[in-house]
This record gives structure tokens, sequence and C-alpha cells, in this order.
């Protein structure tokens, strides 16, 4: 047996029919409605699907929903940490487009539900170019439109974001790119969405009450849910709902506030985003 790999392989392919048993076995259950958190990386989508996911009626996933399944590739497999928008072509979705197996992909998320939940909830930000496309296969898709300072986000997808072939990782002129196109997207696409909620990070932040209760209205689920003073995990940081823009802000120069103007003005202009203040000496 020496110079083959038929342990390894037997591994391999124990390891993949047990899944595809597992997901045969799964019941194709229909909630209430599907739940898709949506918008760009870095705007608190993860910290809302925390919080929503300890709704007594919501089931969320436990991981972004990219990355629990095999009928599309996420955006970490192609190299594009936090930054679909440079191939576009692979993540854009319309009705109008055959996509992949709805059925399969639904029961892979499903293995990871609580399927007695009457809402299912998932969050994965590459779906801000496939909401029209969840819409038509999901039954009763709602979806909330998460929204954050575009300076604040283009710094944090820089600083977070590690694309194998970079060093530095991406140029900011890309993290704004990446910021701008997705909510154009989404503005262009809610156009054709039949339940949409905007939320912007900066009054979950400041007011998570309001702001919970207002999102769960919109579910159809019961309003009195507190979600205020407990402490969220998100990106491995745990402590309570606060507003993290001044942080942001503060790492990043006067040029480099230009430059995501200069790439970003419009949409920033259009969402209602001022410029932060500058740093002194910066």
């Amino acid at each position: 047996m020496r110079g083959t790999r038929w342990r390894s392989l037997i591994r391999e392919l124990g390891g993949s029919l047990a899944r595809e048993v597992r997901i045969s076995l799964t019941p194709l259950v229909e909630p209430r409605c599907w739940v898709f958190v949506v918008g760009c990386y870095n705007s608190g989508t993860e910290l809302l699907m925390h919080v929503l996911g300890e709704h007594p009626g919501i089931s969320a996933l436990p991981y972004e929903g990219q990355f629990l399944t095999d009928q599309w590739p996420s955006d970490y497999e192609l190299g594009l940490p936090r930054m679909w928008t440079l191939r576009e072509d692979l993540f854009r979705l319309t009705e109008e487009d055959e996509g992949p197996d709805a059925t399969r992909l639904k029961r892979e998320w499903l293995m990871r539900l609580d399927r007695s939940a009457e809402v299912f909830l998932e969050k994965s930000p590459p779906n801000t170019a496939r909401t029209r496309w969840l819409q038509r296969c999901f039954e009763n898709a709602h979806f909330i439109v998460m929204v954050r300072d575009g300076y604040a986000v283009a710094e944090g997808i820089r600083r977070k974001a590690e694309p194998g072939h970079l060093a530095d990782g991406w140029p900011l002129d890309l993290c704004a790119r990446q910021w701008a196109r997705s909510y154009e997207v989404l503005l262009e696409d809610a156009r054709h969405l039949e339940r949409v909620h905007w939320l912007r990070y900066e009054d979950l932040a400041e007011e998570p009450g309001e702001s919970l209760a207002g999102t769960l209205e919109f579910l159809g689920l019961p309003t009195d849910f507190d979600a205020s003073s407990k402490s969220w995990s998100v990106h491995e940081r745990e402590e309570p709902i606060r507003n993290m823009n001044p942080e942001s802000w503060a790492r990043l120069t006067a040029e480099e506030i230009d430059v995501i103007r200069g790439v970003a003005g419009e949409m920033l202009d259009r969402l209602g985003y001022a410029p932060p203040p500058v740093r002194p000496g910066s």
C-alpha cells in the first residue's frame, strides 16, 4: 500500500457519503419565512445575526451560509476575502437566472437549523448580489439590509481581509468600491423585492432596543426582546452593542479619507454619510 492514497481516499469517500446520507434524510421544512441579512462586509451583519439568533422565534445558521453549502463558491475559496465585487459575474443572480440547486441548498442549511422555529435566518455578505434569486427560491423571503458608514467599512475591510496574493491587503480604493457597489446593487434590486427592511448600524448601536423592535415587527415576531445588556462575540471580540465607527475613523489619515470619498462619494452622499473628523497631525 506504500505510495498510494487508499486510506485517505476511503476517509474522504466515507465523509462524503455520510454527508449525502445526512442531506437526504433532512426534512425539507418550510418555515413561516426565511430571513436573509445582507449588506457590505464589516457593516454589522454578523452582530445582527447573533442578536436575532437569540430570539426564541428565530433559528439562525451558526456560520455564514456560503460556508455551509457546495452549491456556490465562497469568496474566500476564490481568493476574494471580503471582495466579491471583483468577480461580480460569479455572484450576481436574479430571478431570471437558473442558479444552483435550491432544494439541495435548503437541505444543507436545514441540517444546521432548529427546524421547529418559525423563522430561519441566514447571513452571507455575497448574498447582497443574490436577493432577487433568493426571493424566487425561498418561501416568504424577508431581507434585512444593514448599512454602515462607508469610511469605517472601507477601513475595516482593509484591516481584516487577507487576500493571499497581496502582502499588504486590499488597496483602500477597492475597499471603498466594495462598499459603494454593494449598495448600488441593493438599491437597484430592492425595487424587485417584496419585503425589505433597511437598518443602520449606527441606529442599532445607539438605540438597540428601538432598532430591534422595528426589525422584529418587520418579521412579525414579538418585540419584547432585550439585547442591550448582553455581550456579543463578533470577530473574536466579546462586548455589548456599541458604535465602533470612531475607532475606525481614527485609523484613517486625511489622505485616506479623500481616497474613500473619491471612489464612493456619490453613494456616501446618497446614504447620508459625511466625512469623519480628521485626527490631529494626520
